[in-house]
């Protein structure tokens, strides 16, 4: 009686596992990564095992262990389904193909590949890479087990299944109308190398389950039969999964390594520590330009841009003009980063602007705290005369009086007038706002600019 009080205790925890579990999955709000979704779903399993099991002793058949396969296995197809169809973390959105501008020729070149082994390489190429672990290993171990379950679920089911060319058949059929359904409901991709991972996974296991020991012992744990097995085919099973488990967990922390190194080499790429030191000890007074770009001209108060560096963390040591003066700069350095660590070490610069600009602040809308750099252009009506630029690099957002602010450059090209349009279109409400602008060129190619309409 107590084995069959405990049987009903065990499933209802099973059930509540299951439940939780499809909360999780169909939830808004509560997102749980896949080993959290993954543990519950296991979770579920274990506890209808030792249910079935203690019910089977209680009834004395094995019938129950048999409901609880299909239990399994039905589960095992909601997850493989959900996982390749409708899971949002996984990137799955089912869509609809029909009724649809969509370019479908352009759509099967983005998402069809019919080349063996061309994603596996490139997977395998980028190991050392700024891709994270969890996409290289799921893409490549995900897939290689993904239908590995099939290889314990067909064969203990369906006895024809125990036939290797009708397993192979099955699970190929099974890929490949799982592969056509991302196809054509835009929920993934048709990849060959998908189907070579999931079909070799799916017969690697399959191998090791027709091993005469390793069956007996599945048919043991699940059917409740009484095969014979000897210590020796325990010691080779429990060594063979405690390798494989251990070889996982090596390969990655191995690529979390290379991932972290990979990643504090970027970040010393595109982020340096930058510290400048004047190493000037006397200088004859002049301004001493040290670089220029687009809009602006940067001079020294005396010539000494010899002896100013910046040490690039921690180790390298440059010429601040060379840093700035050399085109494709191995580490990410404009002259914004300068001209801030040569204000924090106090070091005197100055700037000059090459050609007339107009500023511009704008109001700027924002819905819920949420706001947006607004879009802007500007058109002159004769190109011969006049060109403009906008300097985005100095652009400028004042929060507390949500205003917008950028420079517009007037560069002269030739004497005469040019009548100049700005628009700037808000990022939340859409409103445009425009200004007409007379601009008058001399002959000595200084500007100015006259407001004829602003709205």
């Amino acid at each position: 009686m107590k084995k069959r009080i405990f049987s009903f205790i065990f499933y209802a925890i099973a059930g509540l596992f299951l439940m939780l579990y499809l909360i999780a999955d169909r939830s808004a709000t509560l997102h749980l990564s896949e080993f959290g979704r993954l543990f519950l779903l296991c979770g579920s399993c274990l506890f209808l095992y030792f249910g079935g099991l203690l019910l089977s002793k209680y009834k004395n058949n094995t019938k129950p262990m048999k409901i609880n396969l299909w239990i399994f296995f039905g589960l095992y197809l909601v997850l493989l389904i959900t996982l390749t169809l409708f899971d949002s973390m996984w990137g799955r959105n089912v869509g609809n193909l029909i009724n649809t501008n969509i370019d479908y020729k352009q759509y099967f070149e983005n998402t069809v590949n019919l080349i063996p082994f061309k994603t596996i390489i490139g997977y395998v190429t980028e190991f050392d890479s700024m891709y994270s672990t969890s996409s290289i290993l799921f893409n490549l171990l995900g897939n290689l087990v993904a239908l590995m379950p099939m290889a314990f679920f067909l064969p203990l089911l369906f006895k024809k299944q125990n036939k290797f060319k009708y397993f192979a058949l099955t699970t190929t059929g099974i890929i490949l109308l799982i592969e056509f359904l991302q196809l054509i409901t835009s929920s993934g991709r048709f990849d060959i190398d998908d189907v070579i991972l999931n079909l070799s996974g799916a017969l690697i296991l399959y191998g090791i389950i027709k091993i005469k020991s390793v069956n007996n012992l599945i048919r043991n744990i699940f059917l409740l039969e009484k095969n014979k097995i000897s210590k020796q085919s325990y010691i080779k099973i429990f060594s063979f999964l405690f390798i494989v488990i251990l070889a996982t967990i090596l390969l990655v922390a191995f690529r979390n390594k290379l991932y972290d190194k990979n990643v504090d080499d970027y970040m010393k790429k595109m982020n340096p520590t930058i510290k400048i030191v004047d190493e000037t000890e006397t200088c004859a007074e002049a301004l001493e330009k040290f670089y220029e770009d687009d809009f602006r001209t940067y001079y020294f108060p005396c010539i000494k841009s010899d002896n100013v560096y910046a040490i690039i963390n921690g180790e390298e040591k440059y010429l601040v003009k060379d840093i700035l003066n050399t085109k494709d700069f191995k580490y990410n350095i404009d002259i914004n980063k300068i001209k801030s660590k040569l204000e924090e070490y106090k070091i005197k610069y100055y700037e000059e602007d090459k050609y007339n600009k107009i500023n511009f602040n704008i109001d700027i809308n924002c819905d819920n705290d949420v706001c947006g750099s607004p879009e802007f252009k500007a058109f002159v009506d004769n190109e011969n005369n006049l060109e403009v630029k906008f300097d985005s690099r100095n652009s400028n957002f004042d929060s507390d009086n949500y205003k917008y602010s950028i420079d517009l450059y007037l560069i002269p090209k030739a004497s005469g007038t040019s009548n100049l349009e700005v628009i700037f279109k808000d990022y939340n409400s859409g409103k445009q706002t425009k200004y007409l602008y007379k601009v008058t060129i001399d002959d000595n190619f200084n500007t100015t600019y006259k407001l004829i309409d602003n709205n």
